[in-house]
């Protein structure tokens, strides 16, 4: 009995570990850096059936918004202003997100001047929409930057692209469950960051009929 009740103990703790592995990794594959690339991409694709097309979306996002907002998030976390890369800090978001919606500004601007589809202009439209409310709502409450990207980019495939919008769905769920099991949010701010990437894909959508 004793060595029973020993081996259910290491099952226990061995589910903790291999539960948070999990999280991490889905936190870092559904990353609100790299699933909009993505969807930028699958999106402009699917328009013209074009991948230097689709590649040229990909490299003014790049550009703009991944490649600046990463470099700052890196910087800072270097010098010890910011705790993280997640940026997990409430208060430490009050710089970050005015710089990514100027960056995100900056990719709309350049699509639309570029000519690029009119998928990954409402794409990027919408990215920014959810970039700009997120920071609003941030001044008082904490939201999930990984859930808003990641059910904006399910909503605008669902839209654009269908048959990814099963797969980018279930992704944007269990990042929302990974975020909530790292303890990095709350499932109010889940639930709240899902609303925000949602309503922000359907309202810049609507603009366009």
């Amino acid at each position: 009995m004793e060595s029973d009740g020993v081996m259910e103990l290491e099952k226990v703790v061995a589910k903790k570990p291999l539960r948070q592995a999990l999280a991490q990794a889905v936190s870092a594959i559904v990353h609100p850096v790299a699933f909009p690339l993505l969807t930028l991409a699958a999106i402009a694709f699917t328009e013209t059936g074009s991948v230097s097309s689709s590649l040229d979306v990909c490299l003014i996002a790049l550009a703009l918004t991944t490649a600046p907002v990463a470099a700052l998030v890196a910087f800072q976390v270097a010098r010890g202003h910011w705790t993280d890369l997640d940026v997990s800090v409430r208060e430490q978001r009050y710089a970050l997100y005015p710089i990514g919606l100027v960056c995100a500004l900056l990719m709309v601007v350049a699509l639309a001047y570029t000519s690029a589809p009119q998928g990954a202009l409402i794409a990027a439209g919408a990215m920014t929409l959810a970039n700009a409310v997120d920071g609003v709502i941030n001044f008082a409450y904490k939201v999930s930057a990984h859930a808003t990207a990641a059910a904006a980019c399910a909503a605008l495939l669902w839209l654009f692209v269908p048959g990814w919008g099963a797969p980018a769905a279930l992704a944007a769920a269990l990042v929302g469950w990974s975020r909530v099991e790292l303890g990095r949010h709350t499932t109010g701010q889940v639930l709240l960051g899902w609303l925000v990437g949602i309503g922000s894909a359907v309202a810049v959508r609507l603009l366009f009929v």
